[in-house]
């Protein structure tokens, strides 16, 4: 759940209201195509400050969750953090937040998925810049074990209803079972998932161990405002206390299927018990078929995923959408209203504007 705020004027994964240095194994051998270094910094920025997967534990090698990884978006010293979920060998999904040059460090949204402060994405990061790590601690000082070679995700400025993206890897990882996906069907009101993520926690445990926190309720699903007055988009649903600041692109896991529902993408107060928003995965079909058919891969399914009609998002690729591997062509999901067309007219609201209009757009942090 954050949106990335970056030294160089963008939104970050993991926000933090002040500068966190960690620093990690001296001596250890650089990444990939870069110099060894003696000690690398992980930077959050721009945040608030309560930590995160609130009342959650360390995962401790539980089963299931070692197709959630890190990633470390940066080459050198200092670099940003954000969670992701393995969905494939080679694909990783994760927020679009995570992986793009953004131009602001807060994100305001208004009932219908549309930006109520200005755009949002400047452009992608450059996909070698990403590289992924394994386990519940990973060292960020040694070189990731897999790089990224391209990102897919819904086109435009805006990050509102649409803060989803695949990494597709240079190489496969083949230690860690990749987890499966819901494709077609929206997240259930009252529907109880497991939020993992790689940021802040309130356990004295570095920033970057991995951490979970099961019987998360799903609060409200879809377009609206929501009885927490928190607006939602239509491919959006909210959730109480749980995820915050450092969990950027984490996975919502159903307690029921172990399939992945949802991606973190913004919210208030972490210890607030509303206002926590996840991009769901539904409702992203070009999206996915995309990344999938330059993968070369094919998704793993959750049980009873089924096609109930609805709109597609675009991708970021220019050639025709292209059917997941193994199905047939299908018009996207899940949801009963289509996805938000992005466009400007009355969704810049001005701050004064926006704190009138509370109950249709409220600004909340990117996590």
């Amino acid at each position: 759940m954050s949106a990335r705020s970056k030294p160089r004027n963008h939104t970050g994964c993991g926000t933090l209201p002040y500068l966190l240095l960690a620093t990690l194994l001296a001596g250890a051998t650089g990444c990939a195509a870069e110099a060894p270094v003696e000690a690398v910094e992980l930077r959050l920025a721009d945040g608030a400050s309560s930590p995160t997967i609130f009342g959650g534990e360390k995962d401790e090698g539980r089963d299931g969750l070692d197709g959630v990884v890190a990633l470390r978006v940066g080459t050198g010293t200092t670099f940003e953090l954000c969670s992701g979920a393995l969905v494939a060998p080679n694909v990783v999904l994760t927020a679009r937040h995570c992986v793009t040059r953004n131009s602001t460090t807060s994100v305001s949204c208004d009932d219908k998925g549309s930006s109520a402060n200005g755009t949002h994405v400047i452009g992608d990061e450059e996909p070698n810049t990403i590289g992924v790590y394994l386990g519940v601690s990973p060292s960020f000082a040694k070189a990731p074990v897999a790089r990224a070679r391209a990102i897919l995700a819904p086109t435009g400025p805006y990050l509102c209803d649409s803060d989803i993206a695949l990494v597709v890897l240079e190489t496969s990882i083949t230690t860690v079972t990749p987890l499966a996906i819901r494709l077609h069907r929206p997240a259930r009101t009252g529907e109880s998932i497991l939020a993992v993520g790689y940021g802040q926690n309130d356990q004295s445990s570095p920033i970057g161990t991995r951490f979970h926190r099961g019987g998360v309720a799903v609060l409200a699903q879809g377009a609206g405002v929501s009885p927490s007055k928190t607006p939602l988009g239509p491919h959006e649903f909210e959730v109480g206390t749980s995820i915050c600041q450092g969990d950027s692109g984490g996975p919502a896991i159903s307690e029921e299927s172990g399939a992945v529902i949802g991606v973190v993408s913004r919210g208030g107060g972490c210890t607030e018990d509303f206002g926590h928003i996840y991009t769901t995965t539904a409702g992203f079909d070009e999206v996915f078929a995309d990344a999938f058919r330059q993968a070369g891969a094919t998704p793993i399914a959750e049980t009873g995923d089924e096609v109930t009609g609805g709109a597609s998002t675009r991708s970021k690729s220019t050639s025709s959408p292209a059917p997941l591997p193994g199905e047939t062509p299908t018009t996207a999901p899940g949801c009963s209203l289509t996805p938000a067309s992005h466009t400007t007219s009355g969704a810049h609201l001005a701050a004064a504007a926006a704190v009138m209009v509370m109950l249709a757009s409220r600004r909340r942090r990117p996590r």
